[in-house]
């Protein structure tokens, strides 16, 4: 909601009415059980372009998006877990009224293998979006020790003109940097470029002591998201191994995984770390249901110095506690979700968003038109024209990726990949 509250007017519905006082918004508020019509019209869904369902129970959430759909001619999203409620979706078309239905377990699954195929490269990137259909690639890279960006600014790294170094992920902060920026160890840079030039970039800073993942990958917890991924990576060359507690639990792993192994053993046990060569696995996700059970895990294979270290975490009280042990990725599957949902209605006016996590910051793609208040302006004359702080990451001009300077002029007909600190309604609204 927070994404979304300063354009679009927004009513909620919630059993709970203390809920509802909490709510920091200007929002409508109506108490009471969105399964009735009653409450539904109260809310005046015959009004709504849209309904998001996103209770906790996977039947509710279909069966108020079914409703809303008998109504209303409203898009209809419906949030679920299990991923049996989006596979029939999937497979049937128009199963249960649903136009969207997000799927936090897949959704999350989808991030973390793709994060698995970024680390598969000399280039080791963890994270990568392309903008302008293909002609602009956006990479995350963190300075190891050794890298001979430390300590150097962005202006003594000139030998990298052909990509730009826009933004960095510091500690818990996220800044846009300027010439005078100095780079530090563990800072994850945000990287511009066409695809070639930011691999280049990539493969040039990555570690020479770190092999890329080619052959091990253990999943420490054989929930939705631990399955889910094994599932996404079972015709692929890896070894997976899952490892979990719960005898039932791994029956069903077990009957349903054809190529992962399943162990069942209790991970925040140092004895099967030891047993088991968990250390030694070229990438290791930590992703049990129970936070206090994946700290635990994360900080024995801290512990153990482990190469790669992925952990999940579900309650966002604890991500700056995850953030403080300075692992490969966190994963949060509720800000997944909220991205997911927040794209759905934000394509709708600006292409291509991406939300940075934790909601920092966004990149979106924008084309400059005949009407747009910035055309023939220069970059440093653009910056000027907003309160709110931004980068152009780069530009695709005539079909190729420019990476522009201060003194670069906004042509008709360019595509601009932005990226800004905090919510960007403002500057789409005036681009």
């Amino acid at each position: 909601m927070e994404d979304l509250i300063d354009n679009h007017e927004i009513a909620m519905i919630d059993k709970d009415a203390s809920n509802l006082d909490r709510i920091p918004f200007e929002v409508n508020v109506t108490a009471g059980n969105g399964l009735e019509e009653e409450v539904l019209k109260s809310a005046d869904i015959d009004e709504a372009e849209i309904v998001l369902s996103t209770t906790s129970e996977d039947r509710t959430n279909v069966l108020i998006g079914s409703m809303s759909k008998l109504l209303t001619d409203c898009f209809t999203i419906a949030r679920v877990s299990d991923p049996s409620f989006a596979n029939i979706w999937k497979t049937r078309e128009g199963a249960f009224g649903i136009d969207a239905m997000v799927d936090r377990s897949n959704l999350t699954a989808k991030q973390i293998t793709d994060l698995l195929w970024f680390q598969s490269t000399r280039q080791e990137s963890i994270n990568e979006e392309l903008y302008c259909q293909g002609k602009v690639k956006m990479s995350e890279f963190r300075l190891e020790s050794g890298s001979e960006l430390i300590e150097k600014t962005v202006q003594q790294s000139d030998k990298y003109s052909e990509i730009n170094i826009a933004g960095i992920f510091r500690d818990s902060d996220f800044i846009l940097v300027s010439t005078d920026t100095v780079f530090e160890e563990g800072d994850r840079i945000m990287v511009f470029g066409s695809p070639q030039k930011v691999d280049e970039f990539g493969i040039s800073i990555a570690s020479k002591e770190i092999e890329p993942v080619q052959d091990t990958f253990d999943i420490l917890g054989g929930g939705d998201v631990g399955y889910q991924t094994a599932l996404l990576l079972e015709d692929t060359p890896l070894s997976i191994r899952i490892f979990e507690k719960n005898p039932k639990r791994a029956q069903f792993l077990s009957e349903h995984l054809s190529q992962a192994m399943v162990l069942q053993a209790d991970i925040t046990e140092r004895s099967i770390w030891e047993e088991e060569n968990i250390p030694e696995s070229d990438i290791i996700l930590v992703s049990t249901d129970n936070d206090a059970t994946n700290i635990l895990a994360t900080l024995i294979g801290k512990e153990y110095e482990t190469r790669r270290l992925v952990s999940v975490v579900h309650e966002q009280q604890y991500l700056s506690l995850f953030e403080s042990l300075d692992i490969t990725r966190i994963v949060h599957p509720r800000e997944v979700v909220a991205s997911s949902i927040t794209s759905y209605i934000q394509d709708s006016y600006t292409a291509n968003v991406t939300e940075l996590e934790h909601d920092i910051g966004e990149v979106f793609e924008i084309k400059i038109d005949a009407k747009s208040q910035i055309l023939d302006k220069t970059i440093s004359e653009l910056k000027e024209s907003f309160d709110q702080p931004f980068a152009v990451g780069a530009i695709v001009r005539h079909n190729h990726s420019v990476i522009p300077s201060s003194d670069t002029i906004v042509k008709l007909g360019d595509k601009l990949v932005i990226l800004t600190t905090g919510k960007a309604e403002d500057i789409v609204e005036k681009l």
